[in-house]
């Protein structure tokens, strides 16, 4: 992708990139990169809505659940990560599972 960032190498962009080609996009056009990279900055940190999951499994020829599949793990792994190192957060987390072993 022209974009070189940490964003556009994330599986959820590779994959959009990747279809996106299957489906006939023009992927080296600047605002194909810009939508790939929108779409992957919302996936990654909200999630997509139904609506959007819809149209983007029409407009690239897959199922919704082929793009709910495509990006929930990763957005799942970001959201922990971040998490995990917010120090309080962190510092919860050891507690409820200090309370879980104890249990």
């Amino acid at each position: 992708m022209y974009f070189d960032d940490e964003l556009s190498q994330s599986r959820f962009a590779r994959w959009l990139l990747h279809h996106s080609r299957l489906a006939g996009y023009d992927t080296t056009a600047a605002q194909t990169q810009m939508t790939i990279l929108l779409l992957t900055a919302i996936a990654l940190s909200d999630g997509l809505d139904a609506t959007m999951t819809t149209r983007l499994a029409q407009a690239l020829g897959v199922t919704p659940q082929d793009v709910t599949i495509a990006y929930v793990g990763e957005m799942r792994q970001a959201v922990l990560t971040a998490l995990r190192s917010h120090p309080d957060l962190r510092a919860l987390d050891t507690h409820l599972d200090q309370l879980a072993r104890n249990r």
